[in-house]
């Protein structure tokens, strides 16, 4: 997997088009990307991602010092933010008055955050690294790493497992009789771990060659990683964006590497 990192801009991409404009960033725990999308036409303008990042909160503190399109002033900016302090709460046992309670599920102090998924029943609390958050503009509207992929369930068929790659991680969702039934994120260096944890999900979710498997981020046909998912499973399919994105910058991009990205174009 290639830990290469890239930047493509729009030509005609007008400098005073920003307001118009929303920021989507997704911030794993070893890449950081984002998209500059044109909040009516959904015409993506911007794209930048970067993998296999070593020092992540660097990074990202260099991208938000030395990056020109991170400083404008845009519609909306959006981010998904990987934590491993995440809980999923049904709403019928959610107390919004005592937030402070699930503290200890979270394993964290930090403030708690709130995403509602009214369509599935439950509630994703969370909370963030202090070293990441600030570094985020004040007015970003902050979402758990799992978000992009719950917003991608109903172009789901069926019940599906779906897979988001980085260089050295990946994040899973499986959706079964039209409800979320698993989300979990692995990090994996190499195939063997990756072929390890992915035993370790089929045993667990009772998955067999059959299972829809729909693949998004970094990965390609016939690399490492896919050649391992095909040794359990007869359907795989890259999931393309959703949404009507239209954009000469991803014409000649695999445009599953985006996907989850620009899924967050459809996260309330």
């Amino acid at each position: 997997m290639s830990k290469n990192s890239l930047l493509l801009v729009d030509p005609n991409f007008k400098a005073d088009a920003y307001a118009n404009c929303h920021l989507l960033l997704k911030i794993t725990n070893d890449s950081f990307s984002y998209a500059v999308v044109d909040k009516d036409s959904e015409q993506v303008n911007v794209i930048f991602d970067k993998q296999g990042c070593e020092n992540l909160q660097q990074d990202l503190q260099a991208a938000f010092e030395n990056d020109s399109y991170l400083s404008q002033q845009y519609g909306a900016i959006k981010a998904a933010v990987h934590t491993s302090n995440f809980i999923f709460i049904p709403d019928e046992w959610f107390d919004a008055d005592n937030l402070a309670v699930y503290s200890k599920f979270l394993g964290s102090d930090s403030k708690i955050y709130t995403k509602h998924h009214d369509a599935f029943g439950f509630k994703t609390l969370f909370s963030l690294d202090e070293n990441v958050e600030e570094r985020l503009p004040e007015n970003t509207i902050l979402y758990p790493q799992s978000s992009p992929l719950l917003a991608l369930v109903n172009h789901l068929s069926g019940d599906a497992l779906l897979i988001d790659f980085t260089a050295a991680s990946f994040n899973v969702l499986f959706v079964k009789d039209k409800k979320v039934n698993f989300q979990n994120h692995y990090q994996a260096e190499n195939t063997e771990e990756f072929n390890y944890f992915l035993l370790l999900i089929i045993e667990q979710l009772g998955l067999n060659e059959s299972t829809a498997v729909y693949l998004q981020g970094i990965i390609n046909e016939d690399d490492a990683y896919y050649n391992t998912l095909l040794k359990y499973f007869n359907n795989l399919y890259f999931f393309l964006p959703a949404g009507k994105q239209e954009s000469e910058l991803l014409a000649d991009m695999p445009k599953h590497y985006f996907s989850g990205l620009l899924a967050l174009n459809l996260c309330e």
